[in-house]
């Protein structure tokens, strides 16, 4: 019996340490961003010395350019490199009025109407070391964007 209880007990630790979802990564932020951009098979299309990465994934060279002092309304998905989703939806905001994150402000900043892209951002450009509800402190951040329209 005590075979079979010892049998149990580590299936079970095996099982719940491989099945949870893993929040953080290893290594510098540096490092955990260009592993994903790497595991991904990512082009970035620029990487800003704030340190953010720009991949364009729908190119709309018609589009409106977005300005500064400009209402953008956009949809988004925040996730960590991890996978794990944050926040998702729809929102309108004034660009460069600092009622965003900077590395949200900052990438988008680079896109077009009708245009979708993912940025990436060490924490620097998001909640720093402290984090913020459901994002760990100095987490890098991987945001997917499409701009809908500029006002």
């Amino acid at each position: 019996m005590m075979k079979y209880f010892k049998f149990v007990s580590v299936l079970l630790l095996f099982f719940v340490m491989f099945s949870c979802e893993k929040d953080t990564l290893s290594g510098s932020e540096e490092e955990q961003i260009e592993s994903y951009i790497t595991s991904k098979g990512l082009v970035v299309t620029e990487k800003t010395t704030t340190g953010l990465r720009y991949i364009r994934t729908k190119e709309n060279v018609a589009g409106a350019m977005l300005a500064k002092g400009k209402t953008v309304t956009l949809n988004y998905t925040g996730k960590l490199l991890t996978g794990k989703k944050f926040d998702a939806g729809s929102f309108s905001f004034v660009l460069g009025g600092g009622r965003v994150i900077k590395g949200f402000d900052e990438g988008i900043a680079k896109m077009r109407v009708g245009e979708a892209a993912s940025i990436i951002f060490p924490s620097s450009l998001g909640y720093g070391n402290q984090g913020t509800s459901g994002i760990p402190g100095n987490s890098p951040l991987l945001f997917e964007i499409e701009v809908l329209s500029v006002n």
